[in-house]
Formats: C-alpha cells, structure tokens, sequence
C-alpha cells in the first residue's frame, strides 16, 4: 500500500467512524460522546489535509522550489494539531453549557455500543497506518495514526465514563469527562503542533540515524577524521552533508571517487539519503580529528 492509498483509507474510516460516533450521540444525548465525535470530525478534515499535502509533496523539484516540495507534509501535520485545539476549544463551551443544566441520558448502553464499535474501526485504521507510516516514512500519516492512537484511547475512556453515568446516576460526571476528554486533546494537539514546528526548522535525523552515518565514516580507512554533520529530513527525504578530512596528496579524482564510495556505503543503512560531503586536507593542528554532532554543539 502506498502512503497515497493510505490517505484515502484514512479518510474512509474517519468518515465512517464519524457516522458512528454521531449516532452514539443522537442515541444518548451524552456530551461526553458529543466531545467524541468532535474529535473524529477533525480526524476527517485532517485526513482531507493528509491527501492534498501528499499530493503536493510528491511533486518533482521546479525552479522556485529546487529541493522539492516534501515540507507540505509537515503544515498537514501542523494544520492537524491546530484543528484538534479548535475541536478542544468546542468541547469545553458545550460541556460547560451542559453543566451548569444537565440533562438525563437517553439510550446510553446502545450509545455506548456504537461508539465502541465506531472505536474497534479507528484502532484498526491507526495500526495501519502506523505501519505505512513507518515504511513510506511519512510525516503526514505519522502524525494522523498518532492522533486516531489518542482518539482511540480517549473513546474507551469516554465509554466507561458514559457508563458509570448510567450506573451512578451523576449526570455531571457526563460533562465533567468531556471536559477531561477536551485536556486531552489539547494535550495532543500541542504536541503534533510542537513535532511539525520542529521539523519545519529542519531538525537534524535521529540520533541512531546519524550515528549509521558516523559509524560509516568511521569505516572507511581514508577518511582520517570528520566534522560538521548537518542532517535533515524533509517529509519521506532525509539529508545530510558532513566535511571528512583526507590525505593532503590525494588527488581530487580519488577524492571523488572516495565521496562516490561513502555515498553509496549510505545508501545501505539509510536509503534514499541524500548526501553532500565535502573533502579536505588534513592539516594536524588545524583541520583533524572526528567530531560527532553533539561534541561540535556541547
């Protein structure tokens, strides 16, 4: 399955379960399951987002825009993250008005039955995205598989919750978790917004990811020392440039032909990485050693 078809099957179950959970509403009148069918309307629009944002990003480099376009999949993310603070924002006025006057629940049980079916749809749908997202690497589905995770999880609270309405008969209880339910999402709307906002500057690979990277310079008898590792990744991309330290006699053809070497040796632990390295002379004193990215920032 490609990380596309993964955006339209993101979809298909957010729509879907939307329904679902909108029933379990209608069915109930419960505020708490109210909160969740807001949050599955943001998962629809976000799906929506996660498609135009792929299509965008898999368009080739142009002029204006020489290292592609692979970043529309981080404002996905962010306008995700912002969509679910807006949702908690709705939750919280409904709640609130619903708790200064409470209302008895209707058909709770079979409410709650719709909701949970609605909940089963949503994990599988986020398993398989997490999945896809972990092979195409995408930014976009990544964000949208942890988010349904949350939605998931918030879904059997919000359930349980419903039910020990109808047990207890504390009709406050209803509003009081949807307001709980609303602090979660803003919860997680911060953190997809905080993840898209890192990576929108261009925060450096993973620290396993570059240490592949070192362990392969640090292979290759001719590189005799290195520094400056910058890596990046850009939506599915990823990106580094690193300067080695060469023998001063060596000529540029070999020092070509070593740089074609260590690319190509990347190739294998990181595929698809886009390298830049560039040689110098050692010069003891001056231009030696290996220095690792967190040796070089402290």
């Amino acid at each position: 399955m490609t990380s596309a078809q993964g955006a339209w099957l993101s979809l298909g179950v957010a729509v879907l379960v939307l329904v679902l959970k909108a029933g379990a509403y209608v069915l109930s009148g419960s505020v708490a399951l109210l909160s969740d069918a807001a949050e599955s309307l943001v998962n629809v629009a976000a799906a929506v987002a996660v498609i135009v944002s792929l299509r965008v990003a898999r368009l080739p480099p142009d002029y204006r825009h020489p290292y592609g376009h692979a970043k529309a999949e981080y404002l996905s993310s962010a306008f995700e993250g912002a969509l679910i603070l807006v949702a908690a924002a709705a939750i919280v006025l409904t709640s609130g008005l619903r708790l200064l006057s409470p209302e008895p629940l209707e058909a709770p049980l079979l409410g709650v039955g719709v909701a949970l079916l609605a909940t089963l749809l949503n994990g599988g749908g986020a398993f398989v995205l997490q999945r896809l997202a972990s092979q195409t690497n995408s930014a976009a589905l990544a964000a949208n598989s942890r988010h349904l995770w949350t939605d998931v999880w918030t879904s059997v609270g919000v359930a349980l919750a419903v039910l020990l309405v109808t047990l207890t008969g504390w009709l406050v209880l209803d509003s009081l978790i949807a307001i709980l339910v609303a602090l979660n999402i803003v919860r997680e709307g911060w953190l997809v917004l905080a993840r898209s906002f890192s990576d929108l500057l261009d925060a450096r690979l993973p620290e396993p990811e570059e240490k592949q990277i070192l362990s392969v310079l640090d292979s290759n008898p001719q590189v005799l020392g290195y520094h400056r590792l910058r890596s990046r990744r850009s939506g599915a991309g990823r990106f580094a440039e690193v300067d080695i330290f060469v023998d001063p006699a060596m000529s540029v053809g070999a020092a070509h032909g070593l740089i074609s070497d260590l690319e190509a040796a990347l190739q294998r632990p990181l595929p698809g990485i886009v390298t830049t390295i560039h040689a110098e002379p050692l010069e003891v004193g001056v231009r030696e050693g290996s220095r690792s990215p967190k040796e070089e920032f402290g």
